[in-house]
């Protein structure tokens, strides 16, 4: 829906193969084909929606979209719109979007819930956010020297695959390639003086 009010917009799903278990089969892909199969497209939204297929976690997720957007436009986004759980927004707005020097008046959260009625709980996987997901980004905010966002980006990528970012992307390999812990300096991102925050 948010994509169908601007004709403008690009929706990229974002997700690599992640689950041994589903074989070679993409995240970003897989979300592509379900909304086919279920019929949610609305107006022109198929025809500009695209997948990234690489990313491991959340903090990929938004980074190779963000390349993944100028590979197909040949220039970055001027603003991102992110939709997930609810109980994520945090963790994109707050850790993950000041990481890359996204400005934040050029980035929205949408944050989506199966109902209640699904069995889904909002204050369990809230805790759970908390304690466990967000909390090792706070300390390293790029997901490259934890012990736990190591292993889990390992964990996640059964299949070897190596992201092609750091070629098609050549402007973005200090921000792809950065660790920290600081955050990377907003002259070492191709938006830092494109973007007025």
């Amino acid at each position: 829906q948010a994509a169908n009010n601007d004709e403008d917009a690009l929706l990229i799903f974002s997700g690599g193969e992640t689950r041994p278990a589903a074989g070679p089969l993409n995240e970003g892909s897989s979300y592509f084909h379900v909304a086919d199969a279920m019929n949610l497209w609305e107006g022109t939204v198929r025809s500009r929606s695209m997948t990234e297929e690489f990313a491991t976690d959340s903090f990929e997720n938004l980074l190779f979209s963000i390349c993944r957007f100028h590979e197909i436009t040949g220039h970055y986004p001027t603003k991102i719109t992110t939709i997930s759980f609810s109980f994520k927004q945090r963790r994109f707005q707050e850790l993950h979007a000041p990481a890359l020097q996204w400005p934040a008046d050029q980035f929205e959260y949408i944050g989506v819930d199966p109902p209640a009625s699904s069995g889904f709980d909002l204050q369990a996987s809230s805790q759970g956010e908390a304690n466990n997901a967000a909390r090792p980004f706070e300390g390293d905010p790029y997901g490259c020297s934890s012990p736990v966002l190591i292993a889990k980006r390992k964990g996640r990528n059964p299949f070897s695959r190596t992201p092609p970012y750091t070629m098609t992307c050549p402007d973005m390999t200090t921000l792809l390639k950065w660790c920290g812990p600081q955050i990377i300096p907003q002259d070492q991102v191709p938006w830092g003086n494109s973007i007025k925050s």
